[in-house]
């Protein structure tokens, strides 16, 4: 009797824990930490996050880097080739992800318009999502070429 009743109470506790929330896409306005391979004025990463760490953006994306003149043209000649912590405003929105969105219904997933994957054109011009740079942190790490 005295084991059903601690059995009860136990799974009780474990009905009352919410499950955890999962970070919010980043948006136009956030401070952002990127890590990545500054070539030029630009960052190429395959993470960012929010600085409150509420948000995140998986997928490789190449950050177009804004901000005083002086600060980039330092950036260009101190980074370049460098793979950097850098912490900025995102000024424009992101690209999509490649997972298709849909609604999820118990188990199962509910897409629509999925289909193939748009083949790449050379006379499209990529998209860049634009960064305004407010600190970098250098790292003693080289980008691989």
């Amino acid at each position: 009797m005295y084991a059903l009743t601690i059995v009860l109470l136990f799974s009780g506790m474990v009905a009352q824990e919410k499950p955890a929330e999962q970070p919010r896409e980043l948006k136009r306005g956030d401070t952002i930490v990127v890590r990545g391979c500054i070539t030029g004025g630009t960052v190429e990463t395959s993470d960012a996050q929010a600085n409150d760490s509420t948000g995140t953006h998986t997928g490789f994306v190449t950050y177009r880097l804004t901000g005083d003149k002086k600060a980039l043209k330092q950036i260009k000649q101190e980074h370049d080739g460098h793979v950097d912590i850098v912490t900025g405003i995102l000024k424009s929105d992101l690209p999509a992800q490649n997972t298709p969105r849909g609604k999820r219904v118990g188990n199962t997933r509910i897409t629509v318009g999925v289909g193939a994957q748009p083949t790449h054109d050379p006379n499209v011009v990529q998209y860049l999502p634009v960064l305004q740079v407010k600190e970098v942190e250098h790292t003693d790490v080289n980008c691989r070429r």
